[in-house]
C-alpha cells in the first residue's frame, strides 16, 4: 500500500532519519507539517534539532549518525513521546537554518549599532524574535542574527550567526534575504531547509522556490530539488533526491494525492469514475513524466499538463 502521511508515527528512527536527511518526502512533509501546527510543537521540535545538530558536529568526522542519535535519546525522552500525525498541508514560509561557525565571530550580547539591530540568544536558552515585516526568528542558544534598524529599499535582510529556524511572513516584492557564511538564500515565497556540515551547505526546498547564490555562481532550486554549496571547491551543484513509491492495488485517488505531496505538482482527475481505477507498481527515482506514463498505459486513461499554471490533468480516454 502506499504510504499515507495520516499513519505516520513520529518515532526516534524516523526523527533520526529526518535530522540526517534521509526521511522520504511523505516523512519529511509529514513532520514539517506538525511541526508547524503550533507553538508548542515548533519549539519541541527546534530543541530537537539543535541538541542533534550539536552532537552531530562533534561525530560528523567518524560519520556515525547512530551514535549521535543516541546521545540525543535522553533529551528525546524528556521532551516527547510517539505522537500520530494527521497530515495537511501548510503555506507557511519557514526555514531550518544550521551554520557551525567559530564562537568568536558570535555578538556577544542583544544590542544596537547605529545602523543593525544584534540579538544573540543566550547559552542555555533559544529567543525568539519577531521582525517588522512579521517574520519570525527563533535563535538557537548561542547564536545570534543581525538585521537593519531601518530597512532601506525592498529587500528585508538578515545575517545569521550560528543556528536559527525562520517562519517566513510572505510579502509581495518584498523578497526575505538570509546570509549564513558565504550563501545567500533569497527567499520567492517558499519552505525549505538549510543544513550545515564540515563540506557542504544544503538547501532542500519543500515548497515554491528559491534563489541560492555563492560568490558570482546563482541556481534557483525548485521544490523536490536539492542545491548544494561545496565549501572546499567553492562551487554551487544540484543535488538528485531519491523518490521510491510502491502501489500494491491502490486506487487512482490516492496514487494522485501521494505524487502530488512528492513532487508538488497539482493533480487534478477531471472523471469521478476513473477515481476508484486500482494500480499496482513500483518505482524507484523515475521522473514524473515516467510515472504518468506509466499509470496512464497501465489504466488506459489519458493525462495532460497545463504549463501554465502547472497543473496535471487525469481523465478518460474519447
Amino acid at each position: 500500500m502506499a504510504q499515507e502521511a495520516e499513519n505516520i508515527i513520529i518515532n526516534d528512527d524516523l526523527l533520526s532519519k529526518y535530522f540526517s536527511g534521509e526521511a522520504t518526502p511523505e516523512e519529511a512533509m509529514a513532520i514539517d507539517e506538525w511541526k508547524s501546527r503550533n507553538a508548542t510543537n515548533l519549539k519541541e521540535f527546534t530543541t530537537l534539532w539543535i541538541a542533534w545538530n550539536q552532537i552531530a558536529l562533534r561525530t560528523h568526522n567518524t560519520g556515525d549518525v547512530q551514535a549521535a542519535w543516541q546521545e540525543l535519546l535522553p533529551l528525546h525522552k524528556r521532551i516527547s513521546s510517539k505522537r500520530t500525525l494527521l497530515l495537511r498541508w501548510a503555506a507557511a514560509a519557514s526555514i531550518l537554518i544550521c551554520l557551525a561557525i567559530p564562537a568568536a565571530l558570535l555578538f556577544k550580547g542583544n544590542n544596537n549599532t547605529s545602523k543593525h539591530q544584534v540579538v544573540t540568544a543566550s547559552h542555555n536558552k533559544a529567543e525568539q524574535r519577531i521582525l517588522a515585516c512579521g517574520s519570525m526568528v527563533l535563535i538557537s542558544s548561542g547564536s545570534s542574527i543581525s538585521y537593519p534598524l531601518s530597512p532601506t529599499g525592498n529587500e528585508r535582510h538578515v545575517t545569521l550567526y550560528g543556528s536559527s529556524f525562520f517562519d517566513v511572513k510572505t510579502l509581495a516584492n518584498r523578497p526575505f534575504i538570509v546570509t549564513a557564511g558565504p550563501v545567500k538564500i533569497k527567499v520567492l515565497g517558499t519552505s525549505f531547509h538549510v543544513f550545515d556540515t564540515d563540506s557542504t551547505i544544503t538547501v532542500k526546498v519543500i515548497s515554491g522556490k528559491i534563489l541560492m547564490s555563492a560568490a558570482d555562481q546563482q541556481t534557483i532550486v525548485a521544490a523536490g530539488e536539492t542545491g548544494r554549496y561545496l565549501k572546499k571547491e567553492k562551487r554551487l551543484v544540484m543535488a538528485v533526491i531519491r523518490r521510491s513509491f510502491r502501489f500494491d492495488n491502490e486506487n487512482l485517488e490516492i496514487v494522485s494525492n501521494t505524487l502530488s505531496k512528492a513532487y508538488h505538482k497539482k493533480i487534478i482527475i477531471r472523471d469521478p469514475e476513473i477515481a476508484k481505477l486500482k494500480i499496482s507498481s513500483n518505482f524507484e527515482n523515475k521522473p514524473l513524466e515516467y510515472i504518468l506514463e506509466v499509470i496512464a498505459t497501465t489504466l488506459n486513461i489519458n493525462y495532460t499538463t497545463n504549463q501554465t499554471n502547472d497543473e496535471i490533468y487525469f481523465e478518460k480516454t474519447n
